[in-house]
């Protein structure tokens, strides 16, 4: 039965949907108004309109170009992982028949190398499905290889006949390193299938669709749930390289190149020497070098910052190579390697590669190249100043040829 405070209440809870109506659709019109007026001004400026808008189209053209490279490569794996399954089923089905003793043996080997540090130590013999194992294997993986030959379609029994081992110790079957290739299922992968990417997303909109129902810190936990599945598929990174934790030196790849009208000689001494980096990056404000391949770089960072860190040389080979590092603990963590390849006929290819871990992973990747701070443009532009440099002095250089 309801009482007369019950009425009261609802009525007063209309009343105040009602109020908010209004301010909502007023703050949504004028949130839409500031960001069409700030697109506008974006691409419309006087000075540097004409190449944002340019740069826009390149990027929806690219955009594009991926879209149809995905769906094209989606609806080529949709189909082959659905006939792989049925085939799976239909294998596993018929595997209580009875199987040759070939088709067997060349099964159980493969099992034992998914499993077994050395299988080649191990001696499969089939009669009648019966799978007889010999020789020589590590006591801390009997137990698994024989589950895993156990669950092999066509096993009726498993006989093991085989001599166990603590440590490898003199055994000669069980030298040298060796480390097995267990199977991992597809969503423990680093990189994930078209495939699996669809299969999440579609459960990703479901769950998302379904949290409404849910009380509010449920259905809050549901949703970031969804966010962080979200952006897994949408950027195919493990999650340690999107926040950037536990990532080490590597949560973002990036890698460019250039060809160049000089010899490695006349480049080297650019690209080794790193103090006239100041010359040719505007972004490196200082570099001091510590000795024993240690230096101290000071870079311009986003918003107007400074980004301190230190870097080791790890390799260094003349006119070829050099390879750096930073030590362990540093803020920006990066690991990176400029390489100089003869093209012939004066030419010099310059290929620059790293893998760095900006403050938030990929996420901070993200912000920064919303802030103006694109790493890849960057690298091109630096590598295109590089260019500049060396075809200069090697211009300076060339001796004079007289005319008659």
């Amino acid at each position: 039965m309801r009482t007369s405070a019950q009425p009261q209440r609802d009525r007063y809870a209309d009343i105040v949907l009602v109020e908010r109506s209004p301010l909502r659709r007023t703050l949504g019109t004028a949130g839409a108004g500031v960001c069409a007026g700030a697109v506008i001004q974006y691409l419309c400026d006087p000075d540097r309109g004409r190449t944002r808008r340019a740069r826009v189209r390149d990027k929806a053209a690219h955009a594009t170009h991926k879209m149809y490279k995905g769906v094209a490569v989606l609806s080529s794996d949709l189909p082959k992982r659905g006939r792989g399954a049925v085939a799976g089923a239909r294998h596993r089905l018929r595997a209580r028949s009875a199987v040759d003793d070939r088709i067997l043996y060349e099964r159980v080997r493969a099992e034992l190398g998914r499993y077994v540090s050395h299988p080649h130590a191990v001696e499969v013999h089939v009669d009648g499905g019966v799978v007889a194992l010999t020789g020589d294997i590590l006591s801390a993986e009997q137990q698994r290889a024989r589950r895993a030959v156990r669950r092999v379609p066509g096993v009726r029994r498993v006989d093991l006949r085989w001599r166990t081992h603590v440590v490898a110790g003199a055994t000669p079957g069980l030298q040298g390193p060796s480390r097995p290739r267990r199977p991992v299922p597809e969503l423990l992968q680093q990189r994930w299938s078209p495939s699996a990417r669809l299969f999440v997303a579609c459960c990703t909109a479901l769950v998302w669709g379904l949290t409404g129902r849910l009380p509010r810190p449920l259905s809050w936990a549901a949703r970031t749930a969804c966010t962080v599945l979200a952006l897994r598929v949408v950027t195919n990174l493990p999650l340690r390289r999107i926040t950037g934790i536990s990532s080490g030196r590597r949560a973002i790849d990036l890698q460019d190149a250039i060809s160049i009208a000089a010899s490695p000689e006349n480049i080297w001494p650019l690209v080794s020497d790193y103090r006239l980096y100041q010359e040719i990056m505007p972004d490196v404000l200082e570099v001091r070098l510590l000795g024993d391949g240690r230096s101290h770089w000071v870079i311009a960072g986003p918003a107007g910052t400074c980004v301190r860190f230190d870097a080791v040389e790890t390799r260094r080979e003349e006119n070829r190579e050099i390879a750096w590092k930073t030590p362990d603990g540093q803020l920006f963590a990066h690991v990176g390697a400029v390489r100089l390849t003869p093209e012939g006929k004066g030419r010099t290819r310059v290929q620059v590669q790293m893998a760095y871990n900006p403050a938030v992973g990929a996420i901070g990747h993200a912000v920064a190249k919303l802030l103006g701070v694109d790493p890849v443009h960057k690298l091109r532009e630096d590598l295109m100043r590089l260019k500049t440099v060396a075809e200069g002095e090697q211009a300076a250089t060339r001796p004079a040829v007289a005319h008659a």
